[in-house]
C-alpha cells in the first residue's frame, strides 16, 4: 500500500500535538521540535508512534478493526489523561468517528459531556455501576475528512486507581454513503447516517495512579460550619468529580457538588478553581488551588450578601423534585430524602417542598409523612456509592437544622394535568379518596382541589406561565390565550369557586405568569403568587432558582414547618423571585397588614427597604460548554440592569400598572425606599424589580368599598373560561363533564357579577 501523503498527515499531526498541550498533556518537547520538520509519512509517524493509545483502521465498507497502540495506557484516579488515535483510512472514507467501551462508561463522542449510567429501576445496580470506572471521549472533532492517515486525540478519566482493563471499539457514522458501501434493506433514498457494522476492539491493560482525598473546610462568614455548592474546575473548565461519573447524591447535571464542612472531593495533583456558593443570598467565592504532595485540606469562606432570616424572612421553594426529568432515564424511583436535603442546605433553602408526581409516585409516595422532616444527609445506598467509590463519610453542620423538607403532591401525569399541574402543600392524607392508582384520580382539577383545602391544604398550580405567552410583554394584558400547556389553567374557575389559593412562577417570562395573576387581583380576589423552581424540570441548576420569602414571628423549625409558613403566606408578608433582590417590611403608611381599611380615597406613602446585588460589570458571555446564568425567558436580576450599568428599576404597581419608579443601585446595600402617590378607589399595591422580585399585595379598601379595578379584567377572565372550556373539555370524562361545565358557568356568572361592580374600565 503506498505511503500516505505526508504534508496533509503533518497537518493533522500538528493540530493533535496542539490539542494534547491545551489539554494539559503536551508531548515531550524534543518529539514537537523534531515533528515540524520532517517530510515523510513514514517518518512522522515513527516519531509518533510512541505516543499513540490505539490505532484505527478502516476497510472499503467502514467497517472499522481498532488495536492496541504504543503509548503506556497510563492513567490518573479521578482526572483527565490524552492521548493521540491515529486513523488509516486507505479507501478515503468520509464520516464521523465515534467508539464505545463496553461494559463501562465509554462514549467517545465529540457531541456528548457526560455519559451517565441509566440506572434500571431498581437499586440493584451494584455490580454495574462497579464495572462503569471508565469515561472516554474524543478531544478533537472525530470527523474523518478523507485523508488516507491522519491523527485524533482521546481523553480518559478514570474513576478508580489501580490496574483495570477496558475494550476500546470505533465505529465509522458515515452520510450519504457511496454506492460500494452496503445499504441497509428497507432504507429510503436521502441523506442517510450508517454505523459501520464492524467494530473490532482493542483490549488495553490501565494503570491508575490514585488521586489525593481534599477536605473542604466551608464556613459561613461568622464561621460556623454548613453545606454548600461547591465547584471545582480545571484550566479547560472540566468540572471534578467528571459529570459522567456521578452517583446521587452528586447529580451529572450539575457542575457543582454539595458538600459540607469537613466533607471530601477527590482530586490529581495539579491546578485548579474551587469556588462555593449557598444560593443567590452569597457571592460566588472563588479561589486557586495547587494539589500537590502535602495538600489534604482547603479552607472556603462563603460570602454573604443578605440575610432576609434576620429580618424574620424565611425562604422556601414549594416545587422541586426527587425523581423524574433530569434524574433518571427511567424514572421511576428517583433520590430519598438523605439526597434531597443535601441539595436543600446547599442552597441556603429553610424550606423544600418535595412534591411527588406521576412518574415516581409508587415509590416516592413512602417518604410522605404529613410532617416536616430534616434527615440527615447520608449517602443513601452505601453499596452503591462504595461501588462508585464514594468512599467519604457526610458530617452534620451547625447550620443543619435550618432547612427541612415537607413531602406533598404535584398533580402532574394525573388525568387532570391537562387543566394544569396542581401542588398541594400540606397534606394529611396523598391518596384521592376512592383511588388505588393514578388513572383513577378526577379528570379535571376542582374536585382534587376542593379535598385539599378540605385538608387545610394550600392549594394552587404550578408553572404558571406555561402556554399563557400572549406574544407580550405588555402587563397586564388583554389577550385571550388558548390555553394549550400545563401553567394556570383552570386557576380561573377555581379562583371564584373559593378552591385555588396560588399560582407559582418565578421562572419564564413574567408577562405570561403574572397576567392572569393581575386581572384576579383587579377583580378582588386575594389570590398568591410564589416563586418555585421545577427542580430538576424546568431548571436543573439546584433547588431554590424561584424562590419564596415569608416573614415569621420565629423560624420555620419542626415537624410542622411547613405548616407555619403556610400561615405566614395566607395573612402575612411576603415576596418571590430569584434571591438576587428583596423588598422587606411593605407598608402604606406605617401599616404593614396585608388587608386595610381607610374611610376614603386619598393620598398615602409607600415604604419598604430594598436590597440587590450585582456584580459591578455584566458577566461576559458563557464560554462554550459553560451554562449561561438563566433560561433565556427567565428571572435573573441581570436583566434588570439599566443601561449596562448597576443600577435596577423598583416599580410601584397599583391596580396591575407601575405608576411611579425608583433606580436602585444592586451594590447590597439596604436602603430605605418611599413612594408619594394617589389612590383614586379601593386599590391593591406592590412593589417589584422585573423580572427578579414582587411582593404580595397590600389590598386597600377605601370608603367601604371592595376592590373593583378593572371591568376589562373580569371581562378577559369571563372570556377565557370559553377559552379554556374548548382547548380542555375534551380531556375531562364524560360522565364528569356536566359537573365541570356546571362550574365553568358559575365562573363566568360570578365574574359577570363583578363585572358589573367594577369602578372603572
Amino acid at each position: 500500500m503506498p505511503e500516505p501523503a505526508a504534508q496533509p498527515l503533518l497537518a493533522s499531526a500538528i493540530r493533535a500535538v496542539h490539542q494534547l498541550r491545551d489539554l494539559g498533556d503536551p508531548l515531550p518537547a524534543e518529539v514537537t521540535a523534531r515533528l515540524a520538520g520532517l517530510t515523510s509519512a513514514a517518518e512522522i509517524d515513527a516519531l509518533l508512534r510512541p505516543h499513540v493509545l490505539v490505532e484505527v483502521s478502516v476497510d472499503e465498507h467502514a467497517g472499522t478493526l481498532t488495536r492496541p497502540g504504543a503509548a503506556p495506557p497510563r492513567l490518573v484516579q479521578h482526572g483527565w489523561t490524552s492521548f493521540l488515535i491515529r486513523v488509516a483510512n486507505p479507501h478515503r472514507i468520509e464520516g464521523r468517528l465515534n467508539g464505545s467501551t463496553p461494559g463501562v462508561y465509554g462514549v467517545i463522542d465529540h457531541h456528548s459531556h457526560s455519559a451517565r449510567i441509566a440506572l434500571p429501576d431498581t437499586v440493584d445496580s451494584v455490580p454495574r455501576i462497579e464495572k462503569a470506572w471508565l469515561q472516554t471521549r474524543l478531544a478533537t472533532s472525530g470527523e474523518l475528512s478523507g485523508l488516507e492517515a491522519e491523527y485524533h486525540v482521546i481523553s480518559a478519566y478514570s474513576r478508580d486507581a489501580g490496574a483495570r482493563s477496558a475494550r476500546l471499539a470505533f465505529t465509522l457514522a458515515v452520510e450519504d454513503r457511496p454506492p460500494s458501501l452496503t445499504r441497509p434493506a428497507g432504507n429510503q433514498a436521502g441523506v442517510h447516517m450508517m454505523m459501520s457494522a464492524t467494530e473490532y476492539g482493542a483490549t488495553l491493560e490501565f494503570d491508575s495512579r490514585p488521586a489525593r482525598e481534599i477536605r473542604l473546610d466551608v464556613r459561613e462568614p461568622d464561621g460556623a460550619s454548613s453545606m454548600a455548592a461547591v465547584t471545582v474546575r480545571d484550566a479547560h473548565g472540566r468540572s471534578y468529580p467528571s459529570t459522567a461519573m456521578r452517583l446521587a447524591p452528586d447529580m451529572f447535571f450539575h457542575e457543582h457538588v454539595y458538600r459540607a464542612t469537613g466533607e471530601v472531593v477527590v482530586l490529581p495533583d495539579g491546578e485548579y478553581e474551587i469556588s462555593v456558593r449557598r444560593g443567590p443570598e452569597y457571592r460566588e467565592a472563588t479561589r486557586d488551588v495547587r494539589v500537590e504532595p502535602g495538600t489534604d485540606a482547603v479552607e472556603l469562606r462563603l460570602d454573604r450578601w443578605v440575610d432576609p432570616a434576620a429580618r424574620g424572612y424565611y425562604s422556601g421553594d414549594p416545587h422541586i423534585h426527587a425523581g423524574g426529568c433530569s434524574h433518571y432515564n427511567v424514572p421511576s424511583e428517583g433520590v430519598t430524602p438523605e439526597t434531597m436535603i443535601r441539595h436543600v442546605r446547599g442552597e441556603g433553602l429553610w424550606l423544600g417542598s418535595v412534591l411527588t408526581w406521576g412518574p415516581c409516585y409508587y415509590h416516592q409516595k413512602q417518604f410522605f409523612s404529613g410532617e416536616s422532616i430534616s434527615p440527615p444527609a447520608l449517602l443513601e445506598n452505601e453499596a452503591m456509592q462504595q461501588a462508585q467509590g464514594m468512599t467519604w463519610s457526610p458530617r452534620p453542620t451547625d447550620r443543619d437544622d435550618e432547612s427541612a423538607l415537607r413531602y406533598d403532591v404535584e398533580v402532574s401525569g394525573f388525568p387532570s394535568s391537562h387543566s394544569g399541574h396542581v401542588i398541594l402543600l400540606g397534606l394529611t392524607d396523598q391518596d384521592y379518596p376512592g383511588t388505588r392508582l393514578i388513572e383513577d384520580w378526577p379528570s379535571w382539577n376542582l374536585p382534587i382541589m376542593r379535598w385539599g383545602q378540605a385538608q387545610g391544604a394550600l392549594t394552587g398550580y404550578a408553572h404558571c406561565g406555561l402556554g399563557l405567552d400572549a406574544g407580550t410583554d405588555e402587563l397586564p394584558n388583554h389577550v385571550v390565550p388558548r390555553f394549550q400547556s400545563i401553567g394556570s389553567n383552570e386557576i380561573i374557575v377555581d379562583v371564584p369557586l373559593g378552591s385555588a389559593d396560588f399560582q407559582a412562577g418565578a421562572e419564564v417570562a413574567p408577562a405570561a405568569e403574572l397576567n392572569v395573576w393581575y386581572h384576579l387581583l383587579n377583580v378582588g380576589y386575594r389570590t398568591l403568587m410564589l416563586g418555585e423552581t421545577d427542580y430538576p424540570c424546568i431548571y436543573d441548576d439546584g433547588p431554590g432558582v424561584g424562590r419564596t420569602y415569608v416573614r415569621l414571628p420565629s423560624p420555620p423549625r419542626g415537624p410542622k414547618a411547613l405548616e407555619a409558613w403556610l400561615d405566614g403566606l395566607r395573612g402575612g408578608a411576603s415576596y418571590f423571585g430569584d434571591g438576587r433582590s428583596h423588598v422587606f417590611d411593605l407598608a402604606i403608611d406605617r401599616d404593614d397588614a396585608r388587608e386595610q381599611r381607610r374611610a376614603s380615597p386619598g393620598p398615602v406613602r409607600v415604604t419598604a427597604t430594598v436590597a440587590a446585588w450585582l456584580p459591578e460589570t455584566p458577566p461576559p458571555p458563557p464560554e462554550p460548554g459553560r451554562p449561561a446564568y438563566s433560561a433565556p425567558v427567565g428571572w435573573h436580576l441581570e436583566r434588570a440592569r439599566v443601561g449596562g450599568g448597576r443600577e435596577v428599576l423598583l416599580e410601584l404597581v397599583v391596580n396591575g400598572y407601575a405608576v411611579a419608579s425608583q433606580r436602585v443601585l444592586a451594590d447590597g446595600a439596604e436602603r430605605e425606599v418611599a413612594f408619594d402617590v394617589t389612590l383614586e378607589r379601593s386599590s391593591w399595591v406592590a412593589l417589584r424589580i422585573l423580572p427578579s422580585v414582587h411582593t404580595q399585595p397590600i389590598f386597600v379598601e377605601a370608603g367601604g368599598r371592595p376592590i373593583r379595578a378593572s371591568k376589562r379584567s373580569a371581562q378577559w377572565l369571563h372570556d377565557s373560561v370559553d377559552a379554556l372550556w374548548t382547548a380542555k373539555s375534551g380531556f375531562i370524562r364524560p360522565d364528569e363533564r356536566d359537573e365541570a361545565r356546571a362550574a365553568y358557568d358559575q365562573a363566568q356568572a360570578i365574574y359577570l357579577e363583578r363585572l358589573d361592580e367594577c369602578e372603572v374600565d
